[in-house]
């Protein structure tokens, strides 16, 4: 046993350091996906609520198509397709021939009838529309209401995107220039197992892989690396060392008669939390252990989680209630997750919970469920209510070990509560593992929108498209809010600079760039914008060119009003 053990170990160990190599890999692919899909989410959004305000209108001279198109250049048609009428359909040149009055036949007429009952954009891929290559569709359902808030159906928006384009740009495509073989799924909402959509070479169980939820459906990616680089000779000698250790314990054991049984059972009294009944975390870490050995490899979230503000709880009320909240939040923790699920406490409001799953599309309601929903119980006669928030790490996909596990969980869970708390978020490469984190309390988005002034990511291209815009360059440019923005900039910061300032500014932004001392990629600069409103301000801004990995390299911008400056310093 102990031979085989070793062997096992050098050969788990081999796995699991491929995975943690792989599988961000794996998560980056599914996040490019992602960011497209509500791309294009936020596109057909908008063409929906023209066309339930005015149909008729929108129809006659329909803009966004044509823009989206020239933005965009894997969208290869548009249809606007109601119930009663002849569709519009906007088109590139080389995909006249696909025959959009039968569009939703066949292959697509599931995908129809589920985005019509479920109200919800969907993705269809690996279409053949009669073209040289495979195509995706998104449909996405038109609802119209009158006066009295009744709902009818009126059509679909349908883009028609270049398959092949959207694998490139994910960066699934040059995977076997990585000298990785890969296998793509996606599973529909109306299918009970995943189809594939694309692969390179052989995958297999074990292999580093990730999960995600995009349009409502499940996406995973399978990589395997090519070739084996288990060290065969290692194990050769790892075997002859353990059957000679073995022989040895043996005859020791036997001489002095002292054979006993290895391990005994965990005494309860000694591994459980005597407050809430749950694990404690000798108890937690050793009921978790067992699990693993008898279901290696099964699918299990390792869940990091406590009370939101629960130091206010035991300010406000005191320390008995705050253990009567502890107690209401084990006891929801049981209903909603189910007496599978290894439950322990670290100590104070902090508990880590051991959620073994199939589904990882269920396990996602049961995480929202859990929570936004408020827990609540009585203290006396006051109704106490408070949140929760979590963070998850999957096993084995992301770690094997289970401390790693439990490690990765509480990081995301920081995460989670920069995030706005009361939320979940799961662990990815995103999240630095530092020794120390900061403690401050602050939601991003809150700090992003209270500052003195607007903050913009673009693409570094020469049409600047907006990847991110905070309230302030909402208002700046004063917009409604952050839909009305898009609409208004079409998603690129050049249709929004005073036309007599634009060539100027592009000019003496390329001389900042291109100068050999500015080595950080900074540059300031001064020039008019047009609001939607028509008036004319001049703004000051400064930024930097920096690359992600996931869009390439972009431009971060802070602006502001210049007159806003000169009123409060008075000097020019």
């Amino acid at each position: 046993m102990l031979t085989f053990g070793l062997d096992c170990f050098l050969y788990i160990n081999h796995q699991q350091k491929e995975g943690e190599v792989f599988t961000p890999y794996a998560i980056h692919r599914l996040e490019g996906i992602d960011g497209m899909v509500k791309w294009w989410g936020v596109v057909t959004k908008i063409m929906a609520s023209k066309l339930e305000a005015d149909p008729e209108g929108y129809l006659v001279n329909p803009r966004e198509p044509a823009m989206v198109m020239a933005m965009n250049p894997m969208i290869r048609s548009i249809q606007i397709l109601p119930e009663e009428g002849e569709p519009v359909v906007f088109t590139a040149e080389d995909t006249r021939k696909m025959d959009f009055p039968r569009f939703l036949e066949g292959s697509l007429k599931k995908a129809a009838d589920t985005a019509r009952m479920e109200h919800r954009l969907v993705l269809v891929d690996s279409l053949d529309l009669g073209l040289p290559y495979k195509m995706m569709a998104f449909l996405r359902p038109v609802y119209r209401h009158d006066e009295n808030g009744n709902e009818s159906f009126w059509g679909y928006i349908i883009l028609a995107v270049e398959q092949r384009r959207v694998m490139s740009t994910a960066n699934i495509s040059n995977l076997g220039a990585q000298k990785l073989d890969f296998s793509l799924y996606h599973r529909y909402g109306w299918e009970d197992t995943p189809h594939l959509v694309k692969e390179r070479g052989m995958t297999e169980q074990g292999n580093p892989h990730a999960e995600r939820i995009i349009a409502g459906d499940l996406w995973s990616i399978v990589l395997r690396p090519q070739g084996s680089s288990v060290n065969w000779m290692l194990l050769f000698f790892a075997t002859l060392a353990g059957l000679s250790l073995t022989i040895l314990i043996s005859f020791l054991f036997r001489r002095n008669g002292i054979l006993k049984k290895a391990n005994g059972a965990l005494k309860r009294s000694g591994g459980h939390d005597p407050l809430t009944g749950v694990y404690n975390r000798k108890g937690g870490d050793g009921a978790v252990a067992s699990y693993m050995a008898e279901n290696p490899g099964k699918k299990a979230l390792v869940i990091a989680l406590d009370i939101d503000n629960f130091k206010l709880v035991n300010d406000v009320y005191g320390h008995r209630v705050g253990d009567e909240a502890l107690k209401t939040l084990v006891r929801d923790m049981k209903e909603t997750f189910g007496e599978k699920s290894i439950i322990t406490r670290n100590g104070g409001d902090e508990f880590v919970l051991f959620h073994p799953y199939e589904d990882f599309t269920k396990v996602t309601a049961v995480l929202n469920r859990f929570t936004r929903e408020t827990h609540t119980f009585k203290a006396g006669d006051k109704e106490v209510k408070f949140y929760a928030s979590l963070g998850c790490a999957a096993y084995p996909e992301q770690g094997e070990a289970y401390g790693d596990l439990c490690i990765r969980a509480d990081f995301a869970l920081y995460g989670a509560k920069l995030n706005g708390k009361a939320g979940w978020r799961q662990f990815d490469n995103s999240i630095s593992l530092t020794d120390k984190r900061s403690q401050f309390g602050f939601n991003l988005t809150d700090v992003a929108d209270h500052l003195p002034g607007g903050i913009l990511v673009l693409k570094a291209t020469k049409k600047g498209e907006i990847l991110f815009a905070n309230h302030g360059m909402v208002s700046l440019l004063e917009c409604d809010d952050y839909e009305d923005f898009i609409k208004y900039t079409g998603c690129s910061i050049c249709r929004s600079i005073h036309p007599d300032d634009l060539e100027p500014m592009k000019k003496e932004f390329r001389r900042q760039l291109a100068a050999k001392y500015n080595k950080e990629h900074i540059d300031f600069l001064t020039y008019r914008m047009v609001t939607k409103k028509g008036h004319i301000i001049q703004v000051e801004s400064t930024a930097r060119k920096s690359r992600n990995p996931f869009y390439g390299d972009l431009y971060y911008v802070y602006l502001y009003n210049r007159k806003d400056r000169l009123k409060i310093t008075g000097k020019k």
